[in-house]
């Protein structure tokens, strides 16, 4: 009598079930090891009740940070967080790499910034590529809903990544980003669905283009960043405006929305604007503290990035 069989016949007793099965163990795994040519690198995985043709969800640190401090594993706060909430209950893949260290000993990634010569020099694209297809493989997820999310440096790899593995990213977020001046990635024309939130009074990425803090190389503008988009993906070049309501006077700021639709393949483009934001991301429940604000800015607080960013993925496929 086989192992299957006997499985089948004493599965209540036994408890011999597929939960017992590593291979398809459920929540948040932490820092799993994938090998790429050679390198070890690290990444959380939170693997739903059902993967099974599942979307997936990559996030990406800001330089500096980590895969523990992104999800709050560190006792900070972190709006990224929010993330498992809404993979619970979308029943979503979320993968949280670990970035490596660059010339300051600073982890980060390897994005298309030529011009950032702190950033790491090992290719994060292939990492990347190589550890979507592992899990897709292995949870057998939907390669057709696969997203990008980025703070930063994170945010400048996600566009990376669009630009260099375009058919396996149906869409990106990049927040507190914008493509570089002095790009040293391909410049694919394959249609992404794109998404920027970025503060109008960042001192570290200008709003307007320009030279970022901290010798990390010069941006384009959001607009310019926007309309470089809008024309890959051919949409319309007049957005749908939205202006969120104002729940929380004291952020010091506010949110604009602008989507634009109708691009090639069912892409759109869409801005969210932080009017006098900083380098932050958008939470109601994960603020940060007033004097991590001080150096990076106002952090808006009338809604969720991970909310926001979701709502304009979860309609997109390839």
């Amino acid at each position: 009598m086989n192992k299957i069989f006997l499985c089948l016949i004493f599965a209540l007793a036994l408890g011999c079930t597929k939960k017992d099965d590593p291979a398809i163990e459920k929540g948040l795994l932490k820092s799993q090891v994938i090998n790429i040519s050679g390198l070890n690198r690290n990444y959380h995985l939170y693997v739903p009740s059902n993967p099974t043709n599942a979307p997936v969800v990559i996030l990406f640190h800001g330089n500096g940070s980590s895969y523990d401090e992104i999800l709050g594993l560190t006792g900070v706060q972190a709006p990224y967080k929010i993330w498992l909430d809404i993979a619970q209950q979308e029943n979503l893949i979320i993968i949280v790499p670990n970035g490596s260290l660059g010339s300051t000993n600073s982890s980060g990634w390897n994005d298309c910034r030529a011009d950032a010569p702190t950033s790491p020099t090992v290719n994060d694209v292939l990492f990347t590529s190589n550890l979507l297809d592992y899990v897709i493989n292995k949870y057998q997820a939907n390669s057709s809903k696969v997203y990008a999310v980025g703070t930063s440096n994170g945010g400048h790899f996600a566009i990376r990544l669009a630009q260099e593995i375009p058919n396996k990213i149906t869409a990106f977020a990049a927040i507190v980003a914008a493509n570089a001046k002095n790009s040293q990635c391909a410049n694919s024309t394959v249609k992404v669905s794109a998404l920027i939130l970025n503060g109008t009074s960042d001192p570290i990425m200008p709003y307007t283009g320009g030279q970022m803090a901290f010798n990390r190389g010069e941006v384009i503008s959001t607009d310019s960043s926007i309309k470089y988009w809008v024309a890959r993906n051919q949409t319309s070049t007049v957005p749908e405006i939205t202006n969120l309501p104002d729940i929380n006077t004291t952020d010091n700021c506010n949110i604009q929305k602008y989507l634009y639709k109708n691009g090639g393949n069912n892409t759109e483009v869409a801005l969210i604007k932080v009017n006098s934001g900083g380098h932050t991301e958008p939470s109601i429940v994960q603020r940060y503290s007033a004097l991590f604000l001080a150096l990076v800015g106002n952090q808006n607080a009338d809604t969720e990035m991970a909310t926001e960013i979701w709502n304009f993925f979860k309609d997109k496929t390839k």
